[in-house]
């Protein structure tokens, strides 16, 4: 008889993967490309994965920073 151990992904992690998922959806609503959102959903996911930040406040946070972004002048930082 065979065992197979199965690994099923923490709170933490289910968490985090909703996050990066609502982020993803969010900046493709605002236009943004694939890769860039796809990023965006990566640096969500760090921060509830490390704890920095709940999913919630994480993805508050970031959808205000690419709202934000999508709002400035192209052209670059001053």
């Amino acid at each position: 008889m065979s065992a197979v151990i199965l690994t099923f992904p923490s709170k933490r992690q289910q968490r985090a993967d909703g996050a990066g998922a609502a982020v993803a959806i969010a900046a493709a609503r605002m236009g943004y490309r694939p890769h860039l959102a796809a990023r965006a959903a990566r640096l969500t996911r760090r921060d509830v994965m490390e704890g920095h930040k709940s999913a919630a406040r994480a993805v508050a946070d970031m959808k205000a920073v690419l709202a934000l972004a999508a709002r400035a002048p192209s052209g670059g930082a001053a």
